[in-house]
């Protein structure tokens, strides 16, 4: 977007110590940034006024011709041109070499098809004063031979250039009158009178006795607020040199002084406008384009038009695209007398995807898109009108004003209700100490309103409408507006002062990296990490039923298509995957598992639903060419368990999962709870995963066992016992079936003279029978109170061992 400043100071006193750079520096720093400042005078150095004295033909070129051109200098100039209308006599814009055009072209002193050209003669396109390319700009005969274009013309004026991307939030700055609101509150200066008559307008009143144009609106959600009356008696011509400067100094190109008045309010007011030719109008409709419809724009294509857009139509067609651009069937022409001007208010988003949809950006669109003020509409005809009045004075209102609102209230849809902001909160936010009467005073001049404020230094802002429309909703909108009128860069930077501590620990992540450890560095297994999904083809090769899992909606491919319910289906792929690279895998996982059932997680804030149940394991695997897989899983486990001072138990089992092999499966116990489980995997369910190896399987819930953890609390020293131990060893046979922990918990629970246990020996085949087994136990005897002596040991000793033989049947094996 481009701002003049010549019509900035119709709304605003800017001081005399602030040029125009100094102007821009402070926009960018407290509203807007600015990326180029541009003084007409510069832009135009180098182009000045010429007389052309001499045509004559090109000796090379039969559409080209080589003029002289009298610049006022010693020498007439060589200028080569192959424009039709020029003559002799004529002044017309001559740029120099060295001069650099709007358009980026660099004029040098060069040979055009062997003749020398000393210049440029210059059309209205290429000095940005018009979109005429049919010939030279023909000047005033009474222009000066000489004299700089820009001093001729009068355009004296600086032109900002705004990123329209600072610009996305706040529609209210896409005008000149809402620039000027803003530069002064920041440079604390006075707004004009003309500012404050425009800013203060009363609607426009018109008679009763003035016919009623025909205007209904079938999508009011579309178009909150239509306003249009009827001007007769205007004639169409040029519009006033003042008006055709300030738009061509902001990039507007004059056409004729109706369309040119609705052009120089969007940009003085930021309301976009249209002006139809009345009799090319029976009625007016604003409703849905029909699928199918078509029409011209005012650029001259022919836009297919769908449902989804909204158009003015006159009953019989569409006239216009709303909030986009008119058509060519109702445009204003040199015969119009009567014309209808429409000022309204279009929804937003429907305007920006008509405009996506149609490939067309207009000013127009790119103002309602950001959702305009609807109390804009009034201001804008009412500005119109006294244009109107100064441009064609015959011309009359010929109908009554129409306003039809989709609601009835001031802000048609985009009432902010008042914002409750503490003085104390906006100190701690910005980090400085700002007086309360300056916050009040900032906001006010902003144009907020300060209904309340209490004892506790609370004040109820109410937003302005033009400021209401998705902009400013909450108190840190209206922090950010007194931090830039004060100015980011008069905030002294301070650190904030905050108690630092250290970051609360999470015990469980702690928990996981030491078993990690533990397995990785101490046991020597791998670890794999493994997707959450499976597949149906993989449950069914290891006897599951994929019924009970969780599908996904959106899966990444046919093996991921379901949510894993154990660690093992993925550890099997791994082993399959490495087989035949090692003779012996060892590796571990910790990851989650999900249930078809629901968990303890909320879905939502709401908390109606939960998500399903889930749970992080530790699943341990193991593959050998030895049968020995089973009781290598145990020891890991048990070593595992161990470093955190766990004993386990293996408790024989059914096979937990169908994968299992019968007799070869135990559940997991530590302190009498049951926290996973440890199985073989049955030989035929290896062959239809491909694996050549034994495997055994583990896996062990990781909540459970951080529970069991954090019940042994922190870990005190102990001393070795006041009196001497004595220790004996005993070796039993028994029965094959009989399990090492059920003769353990006997021993152990016989006397409290024991005081520990330890298998130090199991031992099968040789000379014994078959079917049975050697277990051979170190046995610790202790007294708190006293020490023992050697046949006080030797009593209880016997006792066990006649109680083991009438229990277990147990015997003694002497070494």
């Amino acid at each position: 977007m481009l701002l003049s400043l010549n019509w900035l100071k119709d709304f605003l006193e800017i001081p005399g110590k602030i040029d125009a750079l100094e102007l821009g520096r402070r926009l960018t720093l407290h509203t807007v940034e600015i990326e180029n400042v541009e003084d007409q005078l510069e832009k135009f150095k180098n182009v000045v006024i010429g007389k052309i004295v001499e045509i004559n033909p090109h000796s090379n070129a039969d559409k080209l011709q080589v003029t002289k051109v009298d610049v006022g200098g010693k020498d007439n100039l060589n200028i080569v041109c192959g424009a039709k209308n020029i003559e002799v006599g004529q002044m017309v814009p001559v740029a120099l070499p060295g001069a650099i055009l709007p358009n980026g072209i660099e004029i040098n002193e060069g040979k055009i098809r062997g003749e020398v050209s000393e210049g440029m003669l210059c059309a209205e396109d290429e000095i940005g004063l018009g979109a005429d390319h049919d010939g030279i700009m023909i000047l005033d005969k009474k222009a000066k031979k000489g004299q700089n274009l820009a001093e001729y013309l009068k355009l004296n004026d600086t032109v900002f250039e705004v990123d329209n991307k600072s610009l996305t939030n706040r529609p209210d700055l896409l005008s000149h009158i809402g620039i000027a609101r803003e530069i002064s509150v920041f440079l604390n200066s006075n707004l004009t009178k003309k500012f404050n008559k425009i800013n203060n307008y009363d609607i426009l009143e018109t008679e009763d006795s003035l016919k009623e144009l025909k205007v209904s609106i079938e999508n009011n959600d579309l178009c909150p607020r239509y306003m249009a009356i009827e001007v007769e008696g205007v004639e169409i011509k040029e519009s006033p040199k003042w008006m055709q400067d300030r738009l061509s100094a902001v990039g507007v190109r004059p056409i004729n002084n109706m369309v040119d008045i609705t052009n120089y309010i969007m940009i003085e007011c930021g309301q976009p406008m249209h002006a139809f030719d009345s009799s090319l109008i029976k009625e007016i409709i604003v409703r849905r384009a029909r699928k199918g419809e078509k029409i011209i724009t005012l650029d001259g294509e022919e836009r297919r038009l769908d449902d989804e857009m909204l158009v003015i139509a006159d009953g019989e067609k569409p006239v216009a695209v709303a909030g986009v651009m008119g058509g060519v069937n109702s445009e204003i022409n040199p015969e119009t007398k009567n014309v209808i001007l429409e000022s309204a208010n279009f929804e937003g988003v429907r305007v920006r995807k008509t405009s996506q949809r149609l490939g067309i950006r207009t000013e127009s669109s790119m103002r309602f898109e950001k959702s305009l003020d609807p109390n804009l509409c009034s201001l804008a005809i009412r500005r119109a009108w006294d244009l109107i009045k100064e441009v064609c004075p015959k011309a009359q209102i010929s109908s009554k004003l129409i306003d039809i609102k989709s609601k009835d209230k001031v802000n048609f849809g985009f009432d902010v209700k008042p914002i409750k902001l503490e003085v104390e909160w906006i100190k701690k936010r910005l980090g400085e100490d700002v007086d309360s009467n300056k916050i009040t005073d900032i906001l006010e001049e902003l144009g907020f309103g300060i209904t309340k404020e209490n004892d506790e230094g609370v004040l109820e802002v109410e937003v302005p409408t033009w400021r209401a429309t998705k902009d400013v909703s909450i108190k840190e909108d209206l922090l950010e507006e007194v931090g830039r009128i004060i100015g980011y860069d008069n905030i002294k930077p301070a650190m904030p002062r905050v108690e630092l501590g250290s970051p609360e620990i999470n015990q469980e992540k702690v928990l996981e990296k030491n078993i990690k450890d533990i397995l990785s560095l101490g046991l020597g297994l791998s670890e794999s990490y493994n997707y959450v999904f499976t597949s149906e083809e993989k449950l069914k090769k290891i006897n599951i039923d994929p019924a009970s899992y969780i599908r996904l909606a959106n899966s990444m491919s046919e093996n991921h298509t379901l949510l894993k319910q154990n660690l093992s289906t993925n550890l099997f792929d791994n082993i399959r995957l490495n087989q035949a690279n090692f003779d012996n895998v060892s590796l571990f996982e910790i990851g989650m598992i999900f249930m078809d059932f629901s968990g303890d997680i909320n879905k939502d804030d709401k908390g109606e639903e939960s998500l399903p149940y889930q749970e992080r394991r530790i699943g341990i695997i193991e593959a050998s060419n030895k049968e020995d897989v089973f009781r290598k899983v145990k020891g890991k486990v048990e070593s595992l368990l161990d470093r955190f001072d766990l004993k386990v138990e293996f408790v024989p089992s059914e096979p937990v999962l169908s994968w299992g092999q019968e007799g070869v499966c135990a559940n997991v116990k530590v302190l009498e709870k049951e926290i996973g489980f440890v199985c073989q995997v049955d030989d035929k369910v290896l062959k239809n995963l491909g694996i050549k190896k034994k495997v055994a399987v583990c896996e062990i819930r990781f909540s459970d066992l951080f529970n069991l953890i954090n019940m042994q609390g922190e870990k005190k020293y102990k001393s070795e016992g006041k009196y001497p131990a004595l220790e004996r060893d005993l070796a039993f046979v028994v029965d094959n079936k009989i399990l090492y922990n059920d003769i353990r918990h006997e021993i152990i629970g016989f006397s409290n003279l024991i005081t520990r246990v330890d298998l130090f020996d199991v031992y099968q085949g040789g000379k014994l029978e078959k079917n049975k087994k050697n277990l051979g136990f170190h046995i610790i005897y202790q007294s708190p109170e006293r020490t023992l002596k050697a046949d006080e040991v030797e009593n209880v000793q016997n006792e066990l061992i006649k109680k083991l033989e009438e229990k277990y049947e147990a015997h003694i094996r002497n070494f």
